[in-house]
């Protein structure tokens, strides 16, 4: 998915794709970026519009927001954003927030809230919004405003109403992650349904975080069907522990995790219309069963990379996965040869230790590959499928060196990609 696909989708699921659609084409069309900013600088004021746009460029990362900056039409989203929360500019890479569309859209963000401010409205004697919710709170405690004051303000608070932690238009990304701690903390229903004001289609690596940190704190299932619903096509859930629940989110087509400690795969064997799964076991880790998943019907491309040699991969064998990407960890591959459906198949068969957090300091940097890796390689090749290997891995350059003529190679950028000759 490309940057600007993947603003487009964050867009959609906040506003839906129909009204997210005309918002982005309005702004598509002026004839180049500054004139999108000076445009959507002119469109009257929407604050739900505005605040789904920050909400957007707060929970890409920077790489996303340059690649999608691309675009006119995301300048002019941008500028909408910015009338929310001026800061999301601070969030740009150094060149964009430097450049003169990012100033044009400093002056008008500054221009749309003094009009917006608060006082009487000209001709009418009447307050602006937001008035009277400001005086109201005068009645109230002041909310926390960092992580750290979280837990003795709970303390301090114990009855307080979790709506006082309500999502609000233009609210910062640091209030953001303070209002899921706070509900985490708070764990009542009426907590969650306030949570559930925070489900966004993405989020950022923070607010991943912080709802780790709170899911165990509520019906894990009630909880990753009001979080993590809303991304469902296409799931990214972080550095987790444990995946117990994710079987609640509906349409779960797309999930990528990585798993901290030895999770058990188990809670996905429920979630049947998968299609794309990335798995990332890291070093303490450790993958013990894939069995879960060996069972998913609709199972088209898998990724299962990091530390693999306590399960058994060769439950795969019968899967319909046509793209997979394993770290074999030393293990025998030939059951790759008896998977229907394969196309390609990007593998390391040996595995790179790392002394300093699980082998003696005399152990060697490499894991040797199975005896049997070049076979299967030449079988799968010669049957059609494109294979990619690792060139730094021992056993790959010798392999390349002896290529029978009937298979090519190429290399680029570390990686050998070998298919049958033409």
């Amino acid at each position: 998915m490309s940057a600007i696909d993947a603003l487009t989708a964050a867009l959609g699921g906040i506003l839906g794709t129909e009204r997210a659609d005309e918002l982005l084409a309005q702004l598509d069309a002026f004839s180049n970026q500054p004139n999108a900013v000076k445009g959507a600088a002119k469109r009257a004021g929407d604050p739900e519009v505005e605040s789904a746009a920050l909400r957007v460029f707060v929970q890409a990362d920077a790489r996303t927001i340059a690649g999608a900056l691309d675009s006119i039409a995301m300048w002019g989203l941008l500028t909408l954003a910015a009338r929310a929360d001026p800061a999301v500019l601070d969030g740009l890479p150094e060149h964009l927030a430097a450049s003169p569309k990012a100033a044009s859209i400093r002056r008008a963000a500054t221009k749309h809230r003094k009009s917006a401010s608060a006082g009487p409205r000209a001709g009418t004697g009447e307050s602006a919004p937001g008035a009277a919710t400001a005086a109201a709170a005068d009645d109230e405690p002041a909310l926390p405003t960092k992580i750290s004051e979280v837990a003795k303000w709970i303390a301090a608070h114990p009855d307080v109403d979790p709506a006082r932690f309500t999502a609000h238009p233009g609210q910062r990304a640091a209030a953001r992650r303070v209002a899921l701690r706070a509900l985490g903390a708070i764990a009542s229903p009426a907590a969650l349904e306030t949570l559930s004001g925070y489900a966004s289609p993405a989020y950022s690596d923070a607010e991943l975080a912080e709802l780790h940190r709170a899911w165990g704190e509520f019906d894990r299932r009630d909880f990753a069907a009001a979080m993590f619903g809303p991304g469902s096509a296409g799931l990214r859930l972080g550095a987790c522990s444990s995946i117990e629940g994710i079987g609640a989110v509906e349409g779960l087509t797309a999930l990528d995790v990585i798993l901290e400690r030895h999770a058990d795969l188990t809670p996905l064997a429920e979630c049947v219309e998968l299609r794309e799964l990335r798995v990332h076991a890291t070093i303490g880790s450790g993958l013990t069963s894939i069995e879960p998943i060996a069972g998913l019907p609709h199972l088209e491309h898998l990724e299962l990379i990091g530390v693999t040699r306590d399960a058994d991969l060769a439950v795969l064998r019968q899967t319909p996965i046509a793209q997979l990407y394993v770290h074999l960890d030393g293990a025998d591959g030939s059951f790759l040869t008896e998977m229907p459906r394969l196309q390609g198949l990007r593998a390391s068969f040996a595995c790179e230790l790392n002394p300093a957090f699980e082998e003696p300091d005399d152990a060697p940097d490499e894991r040797p590959a199975h005896a049997g890796s070049a076979e299967t390689v030449l079988a799968l090749v010669r049957s059609g499928v494109t294979v990619v290997l690792f060139h730094h891995e021992s056993w790959v350059p010798p392999f390349i060196a002896g290529l029978p003529g009937d298979v090519s190679a190429e290399q680029a950028r570390g990686l050998v990609r070998l298919s049958r000759a033409a």
